[in-house]
Parts: structure tokens; sequence; C-alpha cells
């Protein structure tokens, strides 16, 4: 392990035509001491020659096996202190490693910073910009970041996801032993958990934005439908969750899980209601109040509130 030498991974599939400019980024830092490996996870659109244009990029080719397989690939060649992943159609801002890395050699042992998207979207914004979150996490501020200490960012991380493997940037000492595999989607997630489960962990992060997030067809998590995302993540990713940290978790943190999971059948339910499914509605409402009661009133009442509002705009207000 090389003393302040930043390793970054990048993961790809057929996106040679994002690929380039998600390079650049990584070479333009501020910072100097950075080692970059792309992981080809069995790209056929040209993607080996295009990384061969970029002197002192690291390259490794291996058959198609999922994001979170590309990264444990680069994973294993990492030499540096510090380990980020950037996904191939993300960019960073020149001073995102500088930032990110200033904060880490006070006691931060992870940092994430906010992102835009090119859809116009701040992307921690709806998060904590909630009075809940406001009152548990933006209580130590130092500058523009914000300090949580291992209590708070093990609520933080059990709550939600932060922020995607793009807005990371870790100590290598704290790492485990890669991404979970068995995740579709949600392997940045259980990640960071395992980091938070395994010790207390000091977190800081930002809501300064610090890099570029393109939303396109191709995107694991953000551009799909609701139900295509939540279908993959509370089917699938979150029961594998829950079964991974069960004997680690109190039974308030057990409930977490259980309020995230009744709020998903909620929006299956509405989901359901839009399409005139009337037997599969019922059957997602009834699954939501036997996982987490007052957490599904709570949300039904928000989706009425809410449809009310877009019917009253629609019905009575004047048009311009």
């Amino acid at each position: 392990m090389q003393p302040g030498l930043v390793s970054i991974i990048i993961p790809t599939y057929n996106r040679a035509h994002l690929l380039a400019d998600a390079i650049r980024s990584v070479l333009a830092q501020d910072y100097p001491h950075k080692q970059l490996i792309v992981v080809d996870d069995g790209s056929q659109d040209g993607t080996r020659q295009l990384v061969g244009n970029f002197a002192g990029v690291e390259y490794i080719y291996q058959p198609n096996k999922g994001q979170a397989a590309a990264r444990n690939a680069g994973l294993r060649q990492c030499r540096g202190e510090f380990v980020a992943s950037l996904d191939s159609d993300d960019i960073w801002d020149a001073n995102f490693l500088s930032s990110g890395l200033e904060q880490l050699r006070s006691d931060a042992s992870l940092v994430f910073m906010n992102w835009r998207a090119d859809s116009g979207h701040n992307g921690l914004e709806s998060f904590f910009r909630q009075a809940a979150s406001q009152q548990r996490y933006c209580t130590q501020a130092a500058g523009k970041w914000w300090h949580l200490n291992g209590a708070q960012s093990r609520r933080l991380m059990l709550e939600t996801c932060p922020a995607p493997s793009s807005a990371l940037l870790i100590r290598r000492s704290v790492m485990p032993d890669g991404w979970n595999e068995q995740m579709l989607i949600a392997d940045d997630w259980c990640l960071l958990l395992d980091i938070v489960m395994q010790r207390p962990t000091a977190v800081a992060f930002t809501l300064a934005p610090h890099w570029l997030k393109r939303i396109h067809g191709e995107n694991i998590y953000d551009g799909r439908s609701y139900v295509a995302v939540a279908q993959e993540l509370s089917a699938h990713d979150e029961p594998l969750l829950l079964q991974r940290y069960r004997a680690q978790l109190q039974p308030s943190e057990v409930a977490i899980f259980r309020q995230r999971q009744a709020e998903h059948c909620v929006g299956y339910a509405y989901e359901s209601y839009k399409h005139a499914e009337k037997a599969a509605m019922l059957r997602y409402l009834a699954a939501a109040f036997r996982l987490a009661p007052t957490t599904t009133i709570r949300r039904i009442a928000l989706e009425i509130l809410s449809y009310a509002k877009r019917f009253y705009v629609k019905s009575y207000m004047p048009a311009r």
C-alpha cells in the first residue's frame, strides 16, 4: 500500500461513447498521486482501443459479470492508501480528490460528496432537506462539510444509501473484502453497510456538488421506472441485506428495514391502482400493513395529499 496514493476503479460495459469523459475527469484532478484502473466487463464496442489512447491508465478485461465483480477485479490491483470507484458515465470535478482527501486526513474514514445531475436534479437535496434528516445528521459542521460519528453513520447507512459509488472516497484500511456480487443494484450500499457495521466509522459529507451524474437509458438506478428499480431493490437486494446483518441489528434497526419495505409496497399498490389492477393493489397494501402499519398510513396519506394537489392544480388553476 502506497501512502498518499488514491486508486480509482472505473468499471465499464459498452460505454465507450461516455468512458473517455470519465477518464479525462480523473486525469484532470488537481491531486497528482493517483492510480487509474479501467475494468472492461466484457464490452464489445471498442473500449479496449479507447483506453489504449490514454497513457498511464491500467486496463483489465473480464467476461461480463456485473458492476460489483468488475469493481472487485479492480480492487485486487489497487495499491493506494485510498480507494474510489467512478462509474464510467459520471464526471468528477477537478477538485474531487483533493477535497475528499482533506477530510480523510482529519478523522474521517470515508467521505461522500454531493452531485448534480444533467437533468438538473441535486443529488442529496431530497434526503437532507427533510427536517428529521437535518436534526439527525447535520449536527457537526466544518465549513461546507458535515461530520458524523459512529452512531450517526450507522443509522444513516441503515436508513438509506446516501450516495452512489462515484460519490465515495474511502480509506483502504476500512475497506471490506469488496463489493457484494449478489446485489443487483445495491452493491455500493452493501459496501457502506459492511464498513459501518464492522466498526464505529467517522464519516464526512458535503452538500456542495463535486461531480456530474449523467442520466440516460442505460443507468442501473437513475432514469428507470419506479417498479423496475423497486422490484430489484426491495424484492431481491434489501432482503439479502437484512439477512446479512440481522444478527447485528437491534429491534429498532430491523424496524427500519420493515418500514422501508412497507413504503415500497405502498408504491407498488399505487402503480397497480394506476393500471386498474385492483387485486394486486389490495395485496400490496395488505403486505404494507403487515410490515409497518404506522408507516403505511403515513405514506398513503402523503400519496392522497399529493394526488389532491395535482387534481386541484389541473382542475381549478387558471391556464396561463
